[in-house]
């Protein structure tokens, strides 16, 4: 399906205004280099977000602002969009990610307040779902998953397989729903997720001694490099990875991010080089006059946004050094 790109031209133009209000680099380093989380929060209060920070009791509150513009973000671009159903399309990672929440609550027991209401699906009625095990009324595909999750778990009691069925059925959708509309820019940041995803849990496999049939079962279709070029890999040091992938678009990433987790023992490094790639592919379509990119982009952008403060304030809190949260800081979009 083609679509007339000259559509998007009021919500490109209503997005680049938005993109004028995002934080930069200069004003995370400020709330960085602040001598407390109360004052990295007024920093934070100097920006678009002041009416909602003037609103917080104390600094411990952030959580509820940071979901809250989160949510307004989706609902403009929604609106300005001339093809929603696309942008909706961004919205069911949060209904993967809140089935996720609530079957690890239901199953381990694990208690949790980080559902997000972005999703399509209402929170209420996806939690009585998930706690009655009556899945009537989700849409076909997450209904099947979730019935396949419940029965699942009652043979096997493994809380792997609910994050592995779910990101599995995410990004077959996703993808199948970008190759449908015939979009490739949003295909291609998919599959490059998918990818990213791949390469992680390689390295998670071999690193725990698991064997090669776990590997084959958590690795996710639709992405550029071959589930069995992964599979390969798995007798191979990690450092062969690094040789695997050096002609390839993935090439620094998997040289520094890999190199840091046979370092330090920890995938932090490779998770910020995973967004910030990301965030490069979708800059490439930031200046479009006309198209879905920038929207998408600046979604995303604000989703980063939102991260990297969550990143500093909780630093702030857990009095971390300055230059351990800046480590972990993403690249901004800006």
């Amino acid at each position: 399906m083609l679509i007339d790109d000259t559509i998007y031209a009021y919500a490109v133009g209503r997005t680049r205004a938005l993109e004028t209000r995002l934080l930069d680099r200069a004003r995370f380093e400020r709330m960085i280099d602040a001598s407390s989380a109360d004052d990295a929060l007024k920093v934070l209060g100097e920006s678009a977000y002041a009416n909602a920070v003037a609103e917080m009791s104390e600094v411990h509150d952030f959580e509820s602002i940071l979901a809250a513009e989160l949510r307004e973000t989706f609902d403009l671009i929604l609106k300005i969009s001339p093809k929603p159903e696309l942008i909706a399309m961004m919205t069911l990672r949060y209904d993967v990610h809140n089935l996720k929440v609530l079957f690890k609550s239901k199953y381990l027991g694990i208690k949790s307040d980080l559902l997000i209401p972005i999703g399509s699906l209402d929170l209420d009625k996806l939690e009585v779902a998930v706690n009655e095990d009556d899945y009537r009324d989700l849409p076909e595909k997450l209904r099947l998953t979730a019935e396949k999750i419940s029965e699942d778990f009652l043979v096997n009691r493994d809380p792997q397989v609910i994050d592995l069925l779910l990101d599995q059925v995410l990004y077959d959708q996703l993808i199948s729903l970008a190759r449908e509309n015939g979009i490739q820019f949003l295909e291609g940041m998919f599959v490059r997720q998918v990818d990213l995803i791949n390469l992680k849990s390689l390295i998670r496999v071999k690193r725990m001694g698991l064997n090669r049939e776990l590997l084959k079962n958590i690795l996710l279709p639709h992405g550029s490099i071959p589930s069995d070029r992964f599979t390969a890999m798995l007798d191979e040091p990690l450092e062969s990875l690094i040789t695997m992938l050096s002609m390839s678009g993935y090439a620094d990433l998997v040289s520094e991010g890999v190199r840091d987790w046979l370092d330090k023992g920890t995938a932090s490094r490779l998770e910020k080089l995973s967004d910030d790639f990301i965030t490069a592919y979708l800059k490439a379509g930031k200046w479009s006059p006309f198209g879905l990119e920038p929207l998408v982009g600046y979604l995303w952008a604000k989703e980063i946004e939102i991260k990297n403060i969550r990143l500093v304030l909780v630093g702030k809190i857990n009095k971390l050094p300055a230059e351990a949260i800046r480590e972990r800081i993403r690249d901004v979009y800006i």
